[in-house]
Formats: structure tokens, C-alpha cells, sequence
């Protein structure tokens, strides 16, 4: 998810330099507590936002969806039926709003899949290391592991979207610790 080739880190050097920022410019360890913890804190924000960017998009589609039938209504039905009888600029804007929804999607997805991976890394490390990074250590059968994932994914989407990186991973940190109370090893 995080592509740190020698052009890239280039890059990010100069930016970094010039916008008095502090972007990583190099490769996660994953071996390494402080950089799993780096890039687990940075995969959650990845997702919660690009997760958001996709339900607004595909909220924003619905709504001109319903707006095109109320205030293009020939158009609106040209689309299904007759595409050509559509008036040009709503079917570009129809098929950008698709466009971009899909493409939320995938990056989304990609998230997700990334955020998963770590999960399951840090799971499976030491408990002091699960400790230090989610806040309690847990015994999940690997059998059991993606459907534990699939439902905390679902139950994230009724969590209140944060934008601010620290505040998505605090609201995700107490959801999980909440829902697998039952699986976290006593200290």
C-alpha cells in the first residue's frame, strides 16, 4: 500500500524539506514494534477514509440519481432506454459519479486487504507486542480470523467517520477491544 521506491522517497524528501513536513520516505519493518504500530495507526486511517470517500460517493450518485428524475425526467429515462436521447452533460456526470464510485471501491477495498494483513501480523506476534500496538493481547483461532475481521469492518461502518488519523484509530482501537473482549488474554 505504501510505495517507497528511491524516486518516491525523492520526492517525498524534497516536499518534506520544503513544506517543513515529515512523510516516512522509507519501508515499513514489520519486524519492528514501532513500525508495525506506524503503519498498522496509518492503514486504519487509509481505510476509514478511503471507506468514507466511498460511501459519500456512492451517496452522491444515488442523490443525482433521484435529482435527474425529478428535474431531467427525460433524461433520467433516456439513460436506461436510449442512451443517445440523454442530454450529453448528465450522462457524463452520471457516468463520472460511477466512474469515481467504483474506483472508491477499489481503493477501499485495497485498503482494507492491506489493514487485514496487519491485523493478522500483529496477531499473530507476541502479546506484548499486540499489547502495545491494540491494547490487549488476543487468542483468535486462525480459522476464525476473517470472520472475525468481516464483522468488525461491518460494525466500523456504524462508528461516526473521524478525519484526524489519531481519532480514527482510537474509535477502531475501542471497537475491536470491545468486540473481542472475550478473546483478550488476562496479563
Amino acid at each position: 500500500m505504501f510505495n517507497f521506491d528511491n524516486e518516491n522517497a525523492k520526492y517525498i524528501e524534497v516536499v518534506n524539506h520544503y513544506l517543513g513536513m515529515n512523510h516516512r520516505t522509507e519501508s515499513f519493518d514489520l519486524t519492528k514494534t514501532d513500525d508495525l504500530k506506524q503503519a498498522f495507526e496509518l492503514a486504519v486511517g487509509a481505510y476509514r477514509d478511503y471507506s468514507h470517500y466511498e460511501g459519500t460517493l456512492g451517496e452522491l450518485d444515488e442523490h443525482f440519481d433521484e435529482s435527474l428524475e425529478h428535474y431531467d425526467t427525460a433524461s433520467w429515462i433516456s439513460m436506461g432506454i436510449a442512451p443517445g436521447r440523454a442530454d450529453s452533460l448528465a450522462m457524463k456526470c452520471a457516468a463520472s459519479l460511477a466512474e469515481a464510485y467504483d474506483n472508491f471501491c477499489k481503493i477501499s477495498d485495497k485498503a482494507r486487504e492491506y489493514l487485514s494483513v496487519l491485523l493478522k501480523i500483529i496477531l499473530t506476534a507476541p502479546d506484548s507486542v499486540q499489547r502495545e500496538i491494540l491494547g490487549n493481547a488476543f487468542e483468535i483461532s486462525p480459522g476464525e480470523i476473517n470472520e472475525r475481521l468481516d464483522d468488525l469492518y461491518e460494525d466500523l461502518t456504524y462508528i461516526p467517520y473521524q478525519y484526524a488519523i489519531p481519532d480514527s484509530l482510537k474509535d477502531f482501537l475501542e471497537l475491536l477491544n470491545k468486540e473481542w473482549s472475550e478473546l483478550a488474554l488476562q496479563q
